[in-house]
């Protein structure tokens, strides 16, 4: 069995029990305990999973903090985010959730290459942060607002009742969401309910959908889905995305996927 079948499967195992043992994989693959370990070391290296005696867990909130997760695949991000400023105008309105690619599109946005007279409808104090004009900068009338609610940390972001209240209070053009997961079947996911239900109500305030996911997330499926695929105006990914075994899928199902780079 290739390598990248192996784990796609190893991910499908720790979406559906929370945990994966060698022995079970070893059983299942056909394959030695040493080339499943090297499996493991690799996913783990790649923020995926976390390796415990015997096996496997999947990562945690606790495990990798959101300051390892912003480095993690970050070439690619900027990639996803740079293509995705090709699909933005100058004057909109754009919701933007919390989490390490939505704190890279803030950065591309902030840049050079950056548009101006945007509002931005944010839970993400990251993103709210990195978009908010300070004193002597040239200004390019971009208008930050946060949206209401409780605070917690890793990222920083607001959530809750409160949130969802305020998201209905806006009409926003574009919703740029970046998801736990994207599957053909599924549509996009995030692992956290409270994220999926703030990403869910700015689709459904959003007159178009954009989302952010790298490759690592292609074929993943998550605890919480927040847009089916008919409701993506467009999925961008980077190039590695075409050798995962889900990407066939995907790009059959989402008409505006598109490959950052290409």
């Amino acid at each position: 069995m290739w390598q990248e079948e192996r784990q796609q499967k190893i991910r499908s195992l720790l979406a559906a029990y929370g945990q994966v043992s060698i022995d079970r994989i070893v059983d299942d693959f056909g394959v030695s305990r040493e080339t499943i370990r090297r499996d493991l070391m690799e996913m783990e290296m790649a923020g995926e999973l976390r390796r415990v005696r015997g096996g496997a867990v999947p990562v945690t909130r606790e495990d990798t903090t959101f300051g390892v997760r912003i480095t993690l695949r970050l070439q690619e991000k900027r990639a996803i985010c740079a293509a995705a400023l090709g699909y933005l105008e100058s004057g909109q309105t754009i919701f933007m959730d919390a989490g390490s690619t939505s704190s890279t599109m803030a950065e591309a946005l902030a840049g050079p290459s950056g548009l101006s007279n945007l509002t931005i409808l944010t839970n993400s104090i990251d993103v709210a942060s990195q978009l908010t004009e300070r004193a002597g900068e040239l200004s390019r009338g971009t208008r930050v607002i946060l949206l209401a609610g409780n605070v917690k940390q890793d990222p920083m972001e607001t959530f809750g009742e409160a949130t969802i209240n305020d998201i209905q209070r806006y009409r926003a053009d574009i919703a740029l969401l970046a998801p736990w997961g994207v599957d053909a079947t599924m549509g996009a996911m995030n692992y956290f309910l409270h994220g999926a239900e703030i990403a869910r109500a700015m689709v459904r305030n959003s007159g178009r959908t954009i989302i952010l996911a790298d490759h690592s997330k292609v074929g993943v499926v998550s605890r919480s889905v927040f847009c089916e695929t008919g409701e993506m105006a467009h999925l961008i990914t980077d190039a590695k995305a075409r050798q995962k075994p889900g990407f066939d899928a995907l790009a059959a199902a989402v008409e505006g996927l598109v490959v950052a780079g290409e």
